[in-house]
This record gives structure tokens, sequence and C-alpha cells, in this order.
């Protein structure tokens, strides 16, 4: 019998079981049955799982395979045999199921899509059976397999399946036209039939979500058995012991202090509400509580509850927040709570994350593993980004939907949940709503500024009892609104200056929302306070991540006697945990204000109620509108245009009505990416992104030694003809996180080609050293002082402390 492989040295069938045994794991592991049989869908998803790759049995690949350097032809190609293949197993397979004519048709298309593009990305429906003009050479692929070893390998699965293929039949069956242009005619009128008239959106939603998590199955499967072999890490399950221990040696359940007691409070109230109002039915839960009150530990607290009453005891915790910075440092939280776990217990991921997958202190996987395993949240607890969550969700991307599977039976806490952009409400809503269905999750929404994604009490469940006693219980900040009226920037320096000066002790923050203007106030407010008695603090993305963290770090640090005087633009709102006297905020949508509110007095410790100044700004009206949507900023004045001053207490009764309005703004946007997911159209929804891509340059900074280091490393791994361009992606990322700790990215005007440096990119990034570039190149600006200096590029300001 002729020996078939499917990778150098690895019997075809070997490899075929072992993804089949990995499909059917996660198959049991879904607990959900997509609207049929459980074992319809487990045994489909192992047709799927071991007959992918049946098309390597040809002569053709065979040949490709053990001479890959010679010249070969399409015929080599292995998808599309396998997938017709896997098409004829399902039919035979369901004609027993007792399921409906469209229901089998369904299921059957499914299956062979999933197959077809196991190598590549998801293609629209309704075109996927288009096959006609492959006939020929699909049925030389088909005569070219050996058929006694090719029923050898067959005869597993019809044990496993209890049916009979027989591969001679499937050959007649496909050359007198079984897989014809009649099929796809079929199909065609089956999806006219029920996505254009007949099925509910709920309907179309659970076809798109089965796409999925079957192509998300197969593909982790199969790369699995490539890359790790077998060697799976053991996932440690964890319960809410962890965390009681941890509070308990903290002292946190003896608190000494009010606002202490407070967050003890709630952290008790949010499990207790978790025991009264759990049922299995209810997937959606929200804990709303103000700034400082120990969400991050509440929350975890709640998920670790929440996995022991639905009985998860193999599901995860998935902690998704916006913002890398707040990632950084509430893994740090998780790490202390954990007792500094292996990343089986405990996993960070997101872009600038260390490539390395720790079992144990001194076991560590190789890159390729290590990647792999932190790419497809192998961990009980995965602290992750709202970019890598969502774009999972709404996708066609091979590459994002090997984490699928890694959902099922998943505990997943939305952190700041009001950043997600009211356009995309829609159909994050219908996301999750088929997620808590068909991968049994269950989600916590968390936040000071609930947005009205789900409907409160009807859709979702409120954790914290009362939660409006926490909201009244706080007097730290006052909003003061002074946008009733515009002023200009020089005269909104002017009242800062004025207020700096009869108030020299109190800490200020400044927030604007371009990168322009608070350059300008900057050096503004610097000219006034170049002393002594003030430190004067700069932050926005125009100084590298670097530096940035080393002025936070100053600003938390102590302060030996001096005042400080801070000025940002926005990214100081979330993930920087500052506490100034008062803050002015040029004009945002409602909840950015809360959150810079969420800036002063953060632990009521200044004595007294912190304003925080709201003004409008004239030389910003129209930016602020395209940087954040007019219809937000419209918003908020509606909102604020009845109050002169707002005390605390009174934010979310605030918050509340601002969202009812943006709410309306949700339903009413049209939503492309919506519309494409319910019309099964995978390529539109591939283009789905959370963050739109803006025009950019990115600039690498040479400040220091370490920096020249980073950026020597970078070169070299570009510059290395002996590997390829796998092996230097995985060598880039080992240094990643320090790489890009010197990087900043400058937008480019939108009548413009570039930034104009008189300079050559190398590799996509312009290389600067401040130590060596000539002088025409930058001037300092005289404006800083002698350990603040700014460089000028062109007319690109780059900033340096």
């Amino acid at each position: 019998m002729k020996n078939i492989e499917s990778h150098p040295g690895i019997p075809l069938v070997n490899h075929l079981k072992e993804v089949a045994k990995n499909c059917s794991r996660i198959a049991n592991g879904n607990t959900t049955s997509f609207g049929f049989d459980k074992k319809v869908k487990a045994d489909l998803l192992f047709i799927c799982g071991f007959y992918h790759d049946l098309g390597k049995a040809t002569s053709y690949f065979q040949n490709y395979l053990h001479n890959p350097d010679k010249p070969h032809n399409s015929l080599k190609n292995h998808s599309l045999p396998s997938a017709v293949f896997v098409f004829y197993v399902a039919q035979q397979y369901l004609k027993e199921s007792g399921l409906t004519k469209d229901e089998r048709f369904l299921l059957s298309v499914i299956c062979f899509i999933v197959v077809r593009r196991h190598h590549g990305n998801l293609g629209n429906f309704k075109t996927e059976l288009g096959i006609e003009h492959f006939k020929e050479d699909l049925l030389k692929q088909f005569k070219s397999i050996d058929k006694e070893a090719i029923q050898e390998i067959i005869q597993v699965g019809n044990e496993k399946l209890e049916i009979s293929v027989d591969w001679d039949n499937f050959v007649n069956w496909f050359e007198n036209d079984g897989f014809n242009k009649e099929t796809r005619f079929e199909l065609i009128e089956f999806y006219t039939l029920n996505f254009q008239k007949k099925w509910e959106n709920s309907k179309k939603s659970e076809a798109y979500y089965l796409f999925l998590w079957m192509f998300g199955a197969l593909l982790f499967s199969d790369k699995s058995d490539v890359i790790l072999a077998g060697k799976f890490p053991k996932i440690e399950q964890l319960d809410l012991k962890y965390l009681t221990a941890f509070r308990e040696d903290k002292g946190f359940n003896k608190p000494s202090t009010s606002i202490n007691n407070l967050k003890n409070e709630a952290y008790f109230s949010v499990i207790a509400s978790l025991e009264n109002k759990f049922e299995a039915s209810i997937h959606f839960y929200s804990i709303t509580l103000p700034t400082g009150l120990g969400k991050t530990l509440t929350s975890l607290g709640a998920a670790l509850k929440l996995k022991e009453l639905a009985k998860l005891k193999e599901g995860k915790i998935i902690i998704a927040i916006p913002f890398t910075s707040i990632i950084d440092q509430n893994y740090e939280v998780y790490r202390e709570v954990f007792n500094d776990p292996n990343n089986s217990l405990l996993l960070k991921h997101h872009h600038l994350a260390e490539p390395s997958y720790k079992e144990t202190e001194d076991a560590v996987r190789d890159s390729e593993e290590s990647q792999y395993l932190i790419e497809t949240w192998q961990s009980s607890v995965v602290v992750t980004t709202f970019v890598q969550l969502l774009e999972c969700l709404i996708t066609n991307n091979k590459t994002k939907l090997l984490k699928f599977s890694a959902l099922s039976n998943s505990v997943i806490i939305l952190d700041e949940v009001q950043q997600i952009p009211h356009p995309l409400w829609e159909i994050i809503r219908q996301a999750f709503f088929s997620i808590a269905e068909h991968l049994n999750c269950y989600i916590i929404l968390m936040s000071a500024t609930q947005p009205l994604i789900f409907k409160p009490e009807e859709e979702i469940t409120e954790l914290v009892e009362n939660h409006q006693h926490y909201f009244s219980f706080f007097n730290r900040t006052r909003l003061v609104n002074k946008t009733k009226e515009s002023i200009s920037l020089d005269e909104f320096t002017e009242v800062i200056i004025e207020y700096c000066l009869d108030n020299h002790k109190k800490d200020v923050l400044i927030i604007l929302n371009t990168k322009k203007t608070t350059l300008e106030t900057y050096r503004n407010i610097y000219r006034s306070f170049e002393n002594e008695e003030n430190e004067i603090f700069y932050l926005t993305t125009l100084i590298t991540p670097f530096e940035r963290k080393k002025i936070i770090d100053k600003i938390k640090s102590e302060k030996n006697g001096k005042r400080q005087i801070i000025v940002s633009t926005q990214l100081v709102e979330a993930g920087v945990d500052i506490s100034v006297d008062t803050v002015f905020r040029a004009l945002a949508p409602l909840d950015s204000i809360i959150q810079a509110a969420g800036r002063a007095n953060r632990y009521d410790e200044k004595g007294e109620v912190s304003e925080v100044y709201l003004y409008k700004i004239e030389e910003l009206e129209k930016v602020t509108g395209f940087i954040y949507g007019a219809d937000l900023i419209k918003k908020t004045e509606n909102v604020l245009k009845d109050f002169d001053t707002i005390e605390e207490k009174e934010y979310l009764q605030l918050i509340q009505r601002y969202f009812e309005q943006v709410k309306d703004l949700s339903v009413y946007s049209e939503n492309n990416y919506l519309k494409s997911l319910l019309a099964l159209n995978f390529e539109e929804t591939g283009n789905f992104q959370l963050i739109e891509d803006t025009k950019s340059e990115s600039i690498f900074i040479g400040l220091n030694e370490k920096a020249k280091k980073a950026w020597s490393k970078f070169i070299a791994i570009k510059e290395e003809e002996k590997i390829d361009v796998f092996e230097k992606k995985k060598a880039f990322a080992s240094i990643k996180a320090e790489f890009y700790d010197y990087v900043i990215n400058i937008n480019i005007p939108f009548q413009e080609e570039d930034i104009g440096l008189p300079l050559e990119p190398n590799y996509g990034f312009y290389y600067i050293d401040i130590e060596e570039q000539p002088k025409p190149i930058y001037n300092r600006n005289a404006d800083f002082s002698a350990n603040k200096e700014g460089y000028i590029f062109d007319g690109i300001e780059v900033l340096t402390f």
C-alpha cells in the first residue's frame, strides 16, 4: 500500500487523527448546540478535522512534498479537493439526522467552506460553491489518489461516525455531476429564501457564529498539531479562594478608612448579589461604581464567582481593557493576587506583550510555541485589549480566529466599556448576544459611566445593589460649566495662569484635545512659572512611551514640596493613576469629562472639593468635532446647558441622560458591518476595525544607548540574509516591546504625501539620533529649560525630556 504523508516523515492518517481529536475536544468543551443536536455538531466538526487534508493524498501533492524545489502546478493544492470530499461525507452523515433539507444543506456547505478556506480567510457565503472551473482539475486529483490507501483512512472515519463512505462511490458521484453548478444555484436559492426573506436576525447571526466557531476550531486543531505536536500546557483551574486569601492578607476585610470601608462594602455587595440573582440563562451583568472604588478586584471576584455558579470548570476569565497602559497596570495587580503565577494561569496579550510563555520559572516554551500559546489564549486568566477581543468576534481572518474557540464557557470582563465607539454598539450588541448563547459566555460590563449597549434591567443585571448610593457618597469633585460661551486659547491660558498664581499650592491638570494646542499651552504656562516652586509637565504622544512612563512616575512620586502643573492631551484620562487639586478640561464628550474628573482628588485626600473647569475653546471647536464626533459634542452640550455647577453625586444622573441620547445615535447609525454579518458577507466583516487606521509615519528616536542598541538589533534582523521573513518576524518579536518604547507616530496632513522630513525611512521608520543629526535637521528650542529640550524636524515637533 502506498505511503501517504501530510508533512515530511509524518503519515497523513496520523495528522488527521490528531486534528480530529483536537476538534472533538473543542466540540465537547462547547456545551451549546447552535440550534441542533450536540452530537451532530461534534460529528460535523470531526468530519472537518479528520478529512481537512485528505487532498494531500493526491500524487501531485505527494510529489510536491518530497520535491519542493522542483516546479509544480496548481494540481498540488489540497484544500479544495478536501472540501469537496467533506461536503460529500457531511451529506452522507446527515441523511439520517432527522434535520430538514435546508438544515442539512446549510451544515454541509459550512463544512465545505470551513475546509476550503482553512489556509486562508473566509469568503462571502453565497459565492463559495462556485467551483465549475475546477471540475477537470479536481477529477484529475481524485483519480491520482491510491484507492486502497485512501479507503483505509476513510474506514477510520466510518467507524467513528457509524456510516459507510466508499472512495469509488465518491469519485463516481463527483464524475456524474454530484457537485455541479446546480449545487451553486441551490445555494443561491437557499440564501435568497432564508437570509433575505424568512430568517430573523438572531438566526442569521447563529449561522455566522457557527461558521466562526467551526472555522476557528479547525484552524486551532490543525495548527496545534503542527506547532505543539500534542504538548498542550496544563491549564491550572482557579476559584475565589485565591482572591479571598489575597484580600485577607492585605487586610482589605478590615478597612481603616471610610473609602476603604466603601470598597469592601462594594466588593461583598457584588458577590452577594451574584449569589442571589444568578441564573444560568442570565448572561449579562454590570458593575457600575465611581472611580477609586476598587473595580479591578471587585470584577475579578465577580468573574471567579460566576465561574463557580455557572459551573464553568474549564472556562477562562477574559479581561478586556481598552488601553495597553491600563493592561500593564492591572496585570501587576493580578500577578500579586495569584502569587506571581505561570502563564497557564495568568497571561497578558497585546501587540507589545512579551512573547514568552512560561510554564514554570525554569520552563519556557520556544519562541514559536510561546507566540502560538499566547495568541490562542492558553491560560485560565487572559488580560487583553478590546481590539484583540472584538476583532476576533467580527472578522473573517484566520489568524484572529485561531483563538475563537477559546471563548467557550468563558467569563468576559469589559473594563471601561464606555470606550467602545457608539456607532459600533449595535454590532457589538449582536456579537455578544450570539457568543453568550452559542459559546455559553457570561459578560460583565464595568464602568463608572455605563453606556446603554444593553437595556438596563431587561437585558443586563446590575450587580452593585443600590449603586446610586456609592455615587452619592462621594463629594470629591465638582464640574464647573464654562461652556455656554466660547473663549480663545489665549484667554483660556490666561485663566489658568491667573488661577495658578492665586492658588500657588494647588496641583493643576490641563487637558486639551490636540497636540498642537497642548504644546502651545505648555510653553505659555512654562514661561509663566519657571521657578523652583513649580514642576511643569507635558504629556502627549509626541514624546516617546519611554519618556511618558518616566514623566508619569515622577508625577506620582514624592513632590519635594513643589506644585505640579501638568499639560496633557486626553491620554491622561485612562490608565494614569494621578490625583490633582484642580482640572481644566477643553470641551469633550461627557464620558471623557467624567474620566478627567477622576484625575482630581481621586482618593478623597485633598480635604476639600476639587473643581473641574470645562471650557469651550474657539480654536478647538472644529477639530474637537472631528476627533470625537460632532454629534457627541452636541449631546454633551445639550446635557450640560442647564447647569452651571454639577456635584459629583449628580454625575450618575448626568451620564445616564447623556447615554440615553447617545443610544439614539447608535440605533440610527448606518452599520454596514452589522449588515455584512447578517448576510454572511465575510469579506466585508473582515474589514472591521475597532480603531480606524490613520495616515501616519513612524519615527524612531535614538534617545539613549538602550534605544540605539534596540535600533541596531532591528536593522541587523532586517538585513540578515540567512533567515526568512517568518524567522525575522520571530526575532523582532523578542525586542518589539523595547523597540516601540522609542517610537512616535506622526499623522500626515490630509493633503500631504508624507511628513516632510529630509530623511529616507529605513524599513518603515525614520531614524533620528538626537545627538548626531546635523544642525539643519533640528533646532533646539530655547523655550524649554536646560533639562527639557524640544526638537523641530522640518516643522514636526518631537519633544524629549
